[in-house]
């Protein structure tokens, strides 16, 4: 697992969370920046669609007087009135002539059924079926849309128009005699992009129909295309090349045109600079900010944890932990102390522990999984004549005989397969001689229960087994001899009886206490007289369970051992 210092992981937080605020702040400005542009660009787009609608309406109005004017000319009025042709080509010779004639690009006189068109040089070269659309939809007094498409499939032309129908009236009956028909063509007309691009300072404006672009200008290398973005719900946006924008234009009952307009978004490109350079500035400061962070935090801290570092690297391998006296800060002093108070108890606990095992009468030993002696006591490196430091790391078969070496393997094999402890007698060669020591072998395990050192305790029983065998020898030499003897504790209990004791008595052996309760009845003082310390022979009678009584010859004495007093009494029978 990797590790990190203290010092440089805070120096990474820190940085991260400079550039966290840094980028919250410039990430908050510039948004409010951009929605502010957009809330501007909105406005000026309601204000430029009111100029665009005052615009349209001012110059269409003017086409209409116009139209109106011609529609009430007596020539006119005359020549439809007359039937005349002759007339009514004279009377348009003069129609567009006029300065403000220049706006309109066909005008139709319908007179019983017949139309008489003239075309301004907009149509010259263009075969628009002006009679057809003179029939359209004839809604007098308004201006309406009228629709052509010119060419073959391949390469077919889509061309949208506003007409207005006007009645021509005789002024003395008051009798229609003829209707007037305006045409406006959008299709590349110029004066009204023109004057709206100039209106607007528009880098690229187009004029569109029913997705069929009518008309388009642009300046310099402004690409047209990307108009294309807007939608119908998101009237303005403001991107990386420009201000798009898309206005309606409606004149009376047309309908509804949609002017596209790219303007120079000077004041994006603005704030976009700044951001940038205030990224970059925000960037250079947290850079800066992050390397005097990183000297006061390595001036404040590298000491104190440099001073606990070192104090639990230097930590003693026996004798009294040395005071923690390093800290400078607070929390450090208190890590630093409770590290101490830790060490001082491990040290006491330590202690205690080879105390206990050093002063053990018993042989206590750590080995490893190889049989190498990982830990020994005093006792069992001085039974072994050796000292612990000379035992330490060897293996066993350097220590031991040969001839009890199969048996201890056998017994530490049985310790790692079981996982249980083990006891055994074995003999061991020492200083004062062969002894017998009974053993006891137990696994240590780690965290996950595999062992991974024996562990061992032996007890010397050489005394013991010689006792025992002389308790033994002892009592077969009270059950042999002829003698009643019974021995009792300081409270008068039977603690060991012989045959013969049962045989005169008469009792069993187990109720040898009520024979004897029956004797010290008729002898109240005789265990008074032994804890005086006295020594008693003499004559006596001992009632026996049939009731009857013999004579005996009594001897008995206490004896105390280990604060402890024993009564000790020999009956023998003199009938």
């Amino acid at each position: 697992m990797r590790t990190w210092r203290f010092s440089r992981l805070l120096l990474v937080l820190v940085l991260v969370m400079l550039v966290g605020v840094s980028l919250t702040l410039l990430t908050t400005a510039y948004m409010g920046a951009e929605n502010a542009l957009q809330q501007e660009a909105e406005r000026a787009f309601a204000r430029d669609q009111r100029m665009l609608d005052s615009i349209v309406d001012s110059h269409f109005r003017n086409i209409r007087q116009y139209s109106e004017e011609v529609s009430q000319s007596a020539p006119l009025q005359r020549a439809l009135t007359l039937d005349d042709s002759r007339l009514l080509e004279e009377a348009m010779q003069g129609l567009m002539r006029d300065s403000y004639s220049r706006y309109i690009d066909a005008m139709v006189i319908e007179h019983e059924d017949e139309f008489d068109a003239v075309r301004n040089v907009s149509l010259l070269n263009l075969e628009l079926p002006l009679e057809a659309l003179s029939q359209q939809a004839p809604w007098l007094g308004h201006w309406v849309t009228v629709n052509a498409d010119t060419g073959s499939d391949a390469e077919s032309r889509h061309y949208s128009l506003l007409r207005l129908t006007l009645p021509v009236v005789e002024p003395t009956l008051g009798e229609v005699v003829g209707r007037l028909h305006t045409f406006v063509m959008l299709n590349d007309n110029f004066w009204i992009l023109n004057e709206l691009q100039s209106l607007f300072g528009a880098r690229v404006i187009a004029l569109k129909h029913e997705g069929t672009t009518l008309d388009a200008l642009q300046r310099g290398e402004s690409p047209l295309p990307e108009l294309e973005e807007l939608k119908a719900a998101d009237e303005v946006r403001i991107t990386s090349a420009g201000i798009l924008r898309e206005h309606v234009l409606k004149v009376g009952r047309s309908d509804d045109y949609r002017v596209y307009t790219m303007l120079p978004s000077d004041s994006y490109d603005a704030l976009r600079d700044a951001y940038i350079t205030n990224l970059g500035y925000a960037t250079l400061m947290v850079v800066a900010l992050g390397v005097i962070m990183m000297v006061v935090i390595n001036r404040l801290t590298a000491s104190a944890l440099g001073n606990l570092t070192r104090y639990a690297e230097q930590v003693p391998e026996g004798g009294t932990p040395k005071p923690f006296t390093g800290g400078r800060f607070e929390e450090f002093t208190r890590v630093g102390r409770a590290f101490e108070q830790m060490l001082y108890r491990i040290h006491e606990r330590d202690r205690y522990l080879e105390e206990i095992i050093d002063h053990s009468p018993d042989l206590i030993f750590l080995k490893d999984l190889d049989h190498h002696y990982c830990l020994v006591n005093q006792q069992y490196a001085k039974v072994l004549n050796t000292t612990p430091q000379q035992l330490v790391g060897r293996p066993m078969w350097e220590v031991l005989d040969n001839e009890g070496m199969e048996h201890v393997l056998t017994m530490d094999d049985q310790v790692l397969r079981s996982g249980e402890p083990v006891k055994y007698r074995q003999v061991l060669k020492t200083r004062s001689g062969e002894r017998s020591f009974l053993f006891s072998k137990f696994p240590i395990t780690d965290d996950h229960g595999k062992p991974y050192l024996i562990g061992g305790i032996a007890t010397d029983i050489t005394d013991t087994e010689q006792t025992v065998e002389e308790l033994g020898l002892a009592k077969e030499v009270l059950a042999e001899t002829r003698d009643a003897a019974i021995v009792l504790d300081e409270h008068q209990q039977v603690l060991i009886s012989n045959s013969a004791f049962v045989e005169m008595s008469g009792f069993p052996r187990e109720q040898a206490g009520s024979a004897m309760r029956l004797f010290l009845m008729m002898k109240p003082d005789l265990i008074d007289l032994l804890d005086q310390g006295r020594r008693l022979e003499k004559e006596c009678a001992f009632e026996r369970r049939d009731g009857q009584m013999c004579k005996v010859h009594m001897t008995a004495h206490g004896v105390s051992r280990d604060g402890r007093t024993r009564y000790v009494i020999l009956f023998r029978e003199l009938t």
